[in-house]
């Protein structure tokens, strides 16, 4: 086999993510990618529906930014650019998480800094220590926070009003304060009838979805339901066994998003199955502490953020050691 033939099989291939010894996988990077946005295909669709035009934009602007940013990286560096997709899902993930009514560069400087100094100053796909998106996110959430802190109702894709901004009446924020959710949010918090952020708000599409990449093998099951089993266990201790209070915390705010297509990020979540399940505990538990201890109503792109700072440590104490070597 000849140096660039080996080059191209390392380039298209994705290994398996898993403490040695490292299996060679014939799924294709590009392959996992395409599947993830599909999975994403509904909720984004249902935005689109909700939020109007200007979600719409939100994602081409997003995706666009990105793969233009990771174009101009590659052609600086003088290096061909990987076809892998990864970029394009980046993008998708930054505008569901934004609110629909930001104005329309937001996604596109949040597109730069995830692809730029999030990715590609770490080496590119696989070597990146935090989240592309969640650091996009997290740098317009800082710097403007007005902005980024509002959730929008939703309004039908075909009217002409404007986007409704309103700064309160989420289910999270209406359990946080003492109250209870009756049958008709219940109901509108699984389809995304309420107020929140552009693709956040359909939880049982995001469901769905995470379910097909799990049927897939795309991801593991150890960390969106360890995640999501200790938000529950919290949610029951912290709410004094109210279920309407677990209701909003398990499919509210972007819980279902975050659990199953961002903390289940190959680069950077845990490569063994027990260190997932503390990852995704973890996740669940310091995320419960945020919501019902901190000022913000939602914190997850900042708690997922810290949670991948401490994946390094949690690989080193959690991967087996090698036999004769001491522990």
């Amino acid at each position: 086999m000849t140096k660039s033939s080996f080059e191209q099989i390392r380039s298209n291939r994705y290994p398996m993510i898993e403490a040695s010894p490292h299996l060679l996988s014939s799924v294709q990077t590009d392959r996992i990618m395409q599947l993830v946005l599909w999975a994403l295909f509904p909720s984004g669709l249902a935005s689109i529906f909700f939020f109007g035009l200007h979600s719409l934009l939100l994602y081409i602007i997003a995706v666009g930014s990105c793969l233009l940013a990771e174009f101009l990286w590659f052609k600086f560096r003088r290096q061909s650019r990987p076809k892998d997709y990864s970029a394009a899902v980046t993008g998708v993930l930054l505008a569901m998480s934004l609110p629909a009514s930001v104005p329309l560069w937001f996604p596109a400087l949040g597109g730069v800094i995830g692809i730029i100094v999030a990715k590609e100053l770490f080496g590119g796909i696989g070597r990146n220590l935090l989240n592309p998106a969640l650091t996009g996110r997290a740098v317009l959430r800082l710097v403007f926070a007005k902005e980024m802190a509002v959730n929008v109702l939703p309004k039908p894709f075909f009217s002409t009003d404007g986007l409704a901004v309103v700064t309160s009446a989420t289910p999270l924020m209406e359990v946080k304060a003492g109250g209870s959710l009756n049958s008709n949010q219940l109901l509108d918090s699984l389809t995304g009838l309420i107020a929140g952020k552009n693709g956040e708000t359909t939880a049982i599409l995001l469901l769905f979805g995470g379910l097909f990449l799990l049927y897939k093998g795309v991801i593991t099951w150890e960390i969106p339901f360890c995640m999501i089993a200790s938000i529950i266990v919290a949610a029951l201790f912290i709410g004094k066994g109210e279920l309407t209070f677990v209701f909003a915390h398990v499919f509210s705010g972007a819980t279902m998003l975050g659990a199953f297509f961002m903390a289940t990020d190959y680069s950077t979540s845990p490569t063994t199955s027990k260190g997932r399940i503390i990852y995704g505990i973890c996740c669940g538990g310091f995320l419960m502490v945020w919501r019902t201890y901190s000022s913000m109503s939602e914190g997850l792109t900042f708690i997922l953020l810290i949670m991948n700072c401490l994946v390094p440590l949690i690989d080193h104490l959690i991967i087996p050691k090698a036999y004769g070597v001491k522990k």
